[in-house]
């Protein structure tokens, strides 16, 4: 199986490792710039399309930056190739219908990659689900920007520009997407946002949403503020509230205002991207894999409307 990489920064390189690790297959990886330094993981390198074309990939691992995605993504569709999608889908929605024309017309298997979804804690979420009932949803995840973007340059990442798709909403959207999977899908969402911090250049450091579900109502916080990284969810059902912290890999059980259990769950860092890559692959002949386009792109229509609100 012939696969390549576009873009090969820090999440493109993650996933590259574990295929080569784990696979056999032959990686290449697309470097739009003939002067850019070579990669550190001896990947045979393109630099053109036509070398693309004449490759004739069977996989494209869409993992350049955020804008990039739905460009790059079509002209992949466009010559067959299954699509590895990082999230988000993109920025905004140009694009997107043609995509979607194309992928459904070919019936192409495309994957949007939420790793979250293959976290031990959101696992074990899912299963509480089964029995009970949720009566409400709380999500937080809070960090500072500056602590996981190189300290030099992270003004200049894509996490701190608008136009490069930056900005919680989009960058931290893990929290949207795994409510959505524990819910069954999201309705609506509402809420406030904005850029109150100097750590980004023009994107919104913080939000917090109210989600709208057909289970329960949601409240999700997030920010690139805060020199507290947290990362939990809360759910009250009506004979417990459950606390889970996807960090420590922790769900903690409270009764009557009381801690009635604790429980750490077998967890080694970074496993839900080895997880995830292997629920790919198992289902890469099923166009109907969990989170493809076609599903995804119901959320994702509803996220980017919320970001739109702001220029309303």
């Amino acid at each position: 199986m012939k696969i390549v990489f576009f873009g090969l920064g820090s999440i493109g390189q993650r996933h590259a490792k574990i295929l080569l690790k784990n696979y056999k297959y032959d990686l290449f990886a697309f470097r739009s710039g003939v002067d850019s330094q070579k990669n550190n993981l001896d990947i045979k390198e393109l630099h053109s399309w036509k070398e693309v074309e004449q490759l004739k990939p069977d996989v494209a691992f869409i993992t350049n930056p955020t804008y990039l995605h739905i460009e790059t993504a079509i002209k992949c569709a466009e010559i067959d190739c299954k699509l590895f999608i990082e999230k988000p889908i993109d920025r905004d929605l140009n694009g997107l219908e043609k995509l979607l024309k194309i992928v459904k017309n070919k019936n192409l298997v495309t994957y949007i990659a939420y790793n979250l979804r293959f976290h031990p804690v959101i696992l074990a979420l899912k299963r509480y689900m089964r029995d009970r009932k949720p009566l409400h949803v709380r999500a937080v995840c809070t960090s500072y920007l500056p602590s996981w973007r190189l300290a030099d340059d992270y003004l200049r990442s894509y996490s701190a520009n608008t136009r490069m798709g930056g900005g919680v909403i989009l960058d931290l959207s893990h929290e949207l997407d795994y409510v959505s999977y524990l819910l069954d899908g999201v309705k609506r969402i509402s809420g406030n946002f904005g850029k109150v911090g100097k750590i980004t250049v023009d994107a919104e450091d913080y939000a917090d949403m109210l989600l709208e579900t057909d289970f329960c109502p949601v409240s999700i916080h997030v920010d690139f503020l805060s020199h507290l990284r947290q990362r939990y969810i809360q759910i009250d059902f009506d004979d417990l509230t459950v606390v889970a912290d996807l960090i420590n890999a922790e769900i903690k059980e409270y009764k009557d205002e009381s801690l009635k259990g604790n429980k750490r769950l077998d967890y080694d860092k970074g496993q839900e991207y080895t997880k995830q890559i292997e629920y790919f692959f198992d289902n890469i002949e099923n166009p109907k894999m969990m989170n493809n386009l076609i599903e995804a792109q119901d959320l994702f229509r509803k996220i980017i409307n919320f970001k739109n609100t702001k220029n309303e």
